[in-house]
């Protein structure tokens, strides 16, 4: 049973793996339902090992390499393959997997550092994985100067220390109270503007957290 975490750990890279497929041949549907089932696969994969007793180094260095493949090289492929949809000439594609190299940085920086367990410090890896795939669905034509921005802004909120709230499966009324709260945000979110509704929730996170930091902060 101990082994059941890591397994979840590996399907997530796997899954993420097929995600860059779908991205290389324009399929961004199956692409972004990809991306949620890496999510699941990412948030189990912990819940399990916590649950089981069977938290480790070793799980703990193989979850943030499948979370390289499926929430720091898919959103760079995304925002490259944007870029290349809008016939940006060699080498400026590439500016997307700035994403990557930002995520990788921040995936071992989280590794070797002491974290608050109570918020993120920068912008979690899925939470940007999920703004990404969300911006293919937008069904108006987006600028290359507006995805070159995007990349900028998301890779330096990867390695900001600006806190992100972090919600924490408890068993506790409150914890279930925040979690149902969101999915039905989420459903609203989902019935109104379909899978663009990922980019638009993570804005809102990223809204909230601000003010969430700056609440932190005054408290210090």
């Amino acid at each position: 049973m101990k082994l059941l975490p890591n397994l979840f750990t590996l399907a997530n890279a796997a899954v993420g793996c097929w995600t860059l497929y779908f991205i290389s041949v324009i399929d961004f549907e199956t692409a972004t339902h990809c991306v949620l089932i890496c999510c699941v696969f990412d948030f189990f994969d912990g819940f399990m090992a916590r649950a089981l007793g069977a938290t480790s180094e070793f799980g703990k260095q193989l979850d943030s390499l499948a979370d390289v493949i499926s929430f720091g090289v898919v959103p760079g492929a995304v925002a490259a393959v944007m870029l290349g949809v809008l016939d940006a000439d060699f080498p400026w594609f590439f500016i997307g997997f700035i994403i990557t190299l930002a995520s990788v940085y921040r995936l071992a920086n989280y590794n070797t550092s002491d974290q608050n367990k109570a918020h993120f410090s920068g912008l979690p890896t899925p939470a940007n994985a999920l703004f990404w795939i969300g911006l293919t669905h937008i069904e108006t034509e987006i600028s290359f100067n507006f995805i070159v921005g995007a990349v900028i802004v998301t890779s330096f909120l990867l390695n900001s220390s600006l806190v992100f709230y972090r919600i924490q499966l408890k068993y506790s009324l409150r914890s279930v109270a925040k979690v149902l709260l969101m999915i039905v945000l989420m459903i609203a979110l989902w019935v109104q503007f379909s899978h663009l509704a990922f980019s638009i929730a993570i804005t809102v996170y990223f809204l909230f957290s601000l003010i969430y930091s700056l609440v932190a902060k005054s408290k210090e």
